[in-house]
């Protein structure tokens, strides 16, 4: 999702990340591995209760897929770890588009723990870049005033 993040904002988008770990939780994972866009603790899930994302039962983790998944991590240098404290594993995320009054215009739920869509499925649901390569537009947020300066 990182590498991607210039796309998301040449179409007005901002990407937000929502984990369940608890803050301190989240401040020590970031110092071993810093993320390039916003994250934000739900360590009551409620946002996961909110987009209707579902558990998983513990024996998904052996289905060749996910195994695979996690392998593929690892030879990308993602190292597992022990949850935190709290931390649901069991828990599945899920993957959303939304515009700026709320409405979902994409959802994604992952149906096991590696299952998630791409960047590419996400900006696919996003309007097109302007015809200038991405120029903000004037409802665009990243434009602030009638004269364009932001």
């Amino acid at each position: 999702m990182d590498g991607a993040r210039d796309e998301f904002a040449a179409r007005g988008c901002s990407v937000l990340v929502v984990v369940q770990a608890k803050p301190e939780a989240l401040t020590h994972y970031l110092a071993r591995r810093p993320y390039g866009v916003p994250l934000v603790c739900d360590p009551d899930r409620a946002a996961y209760r909110a987009f209707e994302l579902a558990r998983t039962p513990w024996w998904s983790f052996l289905r060749p897929r996910v195994v695979l998944g996690y392998l593929l991590g690892m030879l990308r240098g993602y190292a597992p770890w022990a949850p935190y404290a709290g931390e649901d594993v069991l828990q599945l995320g899920g993957d959303f588009v939304l515009d700026r009054s709320g409405a979902v215009r994409f959802a994604y739920r992952s149906h096991v723990p590696t299952d998630r869509p791409s960047a590419k499925a996400l900006l696919a649901a996003l309007p097109s870049p302007g015809p200038m390569g991405g120029e903000p537009g004037p409802d665009d947020p990243r434009v602030a005033g009638p004269a364009g300066r932001a």
